[in-house]
């Protein structure tokens, strides 16, 4: 829409790549798996939130309907893939992102820190105040 007011539909496809699901399905295997032991069975005496059965099309019907981002997810616009390491779009001028999207794998911890980080590089960048083995780096390239 031409309208900055209207919400955006963002359709996520998630689970729509076959490896995906397959990978998430086995991941799901494994953890009922877990869950039936015996040392569990104190906290586990009555299920909630499981599959309808372990057939693949329950398995499959129950991750689509409760699999979900958690978090922040990172990596959309890749430093390396969409972006260079100066955060500018490949193939357009004038155009950085300054933001996780460019963080090409997910950290460890909260995106919060590294965000911050990306856009303190983003600021050096735009204020041409790069300094010490950041410019070398950047003079090389």
């Amino acid at each position: 829409s031409a309208d900055p007011t209207v919400k955006p539909l963002i359709q996520h496809n998630y689970l729509t790549d076959p490896g995906d699901l397959a990978v998430m399905t086995e991941g799901l295997r494994r953890t009922l798996e877990i869950a039936r032991q015996d040392a569990l069975t104190p906290y586990t005496e009555v299920p909630v939130g499981v599959p309808a059965s372990d057939s693949e099309a329950d398995l499959h019907a129950h991750l689509r309907a409760q699999s979900f981002t958690l978090y922040h997810p990172v990596g959309t616009c890749a430093i390396g893939t969409v972006v260079d390491p100066e955060l500018r779009v490949s193939g357009l001028e004038s155009l950085r992102v300054i933001d996780a999207s460019v963080m090409p794998v997910v950290p460890r911890g909260n995106t919060n820190a590294p965000t911050i980080a990306i856009a303190e590089r983003a600021a050096d960048l735009l204020r041409g105040r790069i300094s010490g083995a950041a410019a070398e780096v950047a003079q090389a390239a």
